[in-house]
C-alpha cells in the first residue's frame, strides 16, 4: 500500500506530470529525450555517450543529469545501461574481456558512476572493476580546465591483469558526464596506459569537444 501511494506521489522531475515511467520520467518526456542523442563533432573511436548535453540548452537533460547524481537511482541507471547497451552492443568489436571501471567519488563510497558500471557489466556479461581512487586532494566541480588537469588517480590495489601487453582486455571507464577529458585520461593512466581503453557515459557535455590530450585523440597508441 505504502509503495503504491509512493508511486502515485512521485512525479515526473521535468514536467511534473504523475504518470512516471522510467528514470523518473513520463513518456512524453522521454520522448522529447530522444531528440538529444551523442553528436560527435568529431571522430571519437573511444568515446560512447548517448547523449549530447549543452547546459542551458536543455532543461530536461539538466534535471536528468542531476537527479541521477549520488547512489540512490539503481534505477534509473539500469534503465539507461538496457539503452546503452542495445546501441553499443552492435558496434562492440568481440573477442575481448570487457572490464568496467566507474569512476571513484571522493568518499570511496558507491555512486552513480559505479551504479552505471554494475549494471553495464551485468548486462555485458563484463567485469565490474571498482579498482581506482582518487589520489588528489580538491573539489573538481567548477574546476577551471588547468585544475582539472591536476587530477590524478591511483589503484586501490595492484592488479596481475594491469599490463600494456593484456591485448585481451578492453577497459571501459564509466563515469555519468564527460566534460574535459581529463579524469578519464587519469584513469587510463592509473590503469597502466592499456591498448584497449574506452569511455563510456550518459552524456558528453558540450565543452569536452575542445579537450585537447594525447589520450584522448590516441587512446590506443
Amino acid at each position: 500500500m505504502l509503495k503504491t501511494l509512493k508511486t502515485r506521489l512521485s512525479a515526473c522531475l521535468h514536467c511534473g506530470s504523475f504518470q512516471v515511467e522510467q528514470a523518473g520520467l513520463c513518456v512524453p518526456c522521454h520522448e522529447v529525450l530522444n531528440h538529444y542523442p551523442h553528436r560527435a563533432r568529431r571522430r571519437q573511436d573511444w568515446l560512447r555517450a548517448l547523449y549530447s548535453w549543452n547546459p542551458g540548452e536543455s532543461d530536461l537533460l539538466s534535471a536528468l543529469v542531476l537527479s541521477l547524481k549520488g547512489r540512490h537511482n539503481k534505477a534509473g541507471w539500469e534503465h539507461f545501461a538496457r539503452k546503452m547497451v542495445q546501441q553499443q552492443v552492435p558496434r562492440l568489436s568481440g573477442g575481448r574481456r570487457l572490464h568496467f571501471v566507474p569512476a571513484p567519488s571522493k568518499s570511496g563510497a558507491e555512486d552513480h558512476a559505479s551504479l552505471f558500471a554494475r549494471a553495464l557489466a551485468a548486462h555485458m556479461g563484463g567485469v565490474f572493476n571498482p579498482c581506482l581512487r582518487k589520489a588528489s586532494s580538491g573539489k573538481q566541480r567548477r574546476s577551471d580546465r588547468g585544475e582539472r588537469a591536476l587530477i590524478a588517480m591511483e589503484l586501490v590495489e595492484k592488479n596481475t591483469e594491469l599490463s600494456i601487453n593484456s591485448t585481451d582486455i578492453l577497459w571501459i571507464f564509466v563515469d555519468d558526464i564527460l566534460t574535459t577529458g581529463s579524469t578519464a585520461r587519469a584513469a587510463r593512466l592509473a590503469l597502466g596506459s592499456p591498448p584497449h581503453f574506452e569511455v563510456w557515459v550518459l552524456a558528453e557535455r558540450g565543452l569536452s569537444c575542445g579537450a585537447s590530450t594525447d589520450m584522448l585523440q590516441n587512446p590506443h597508441a
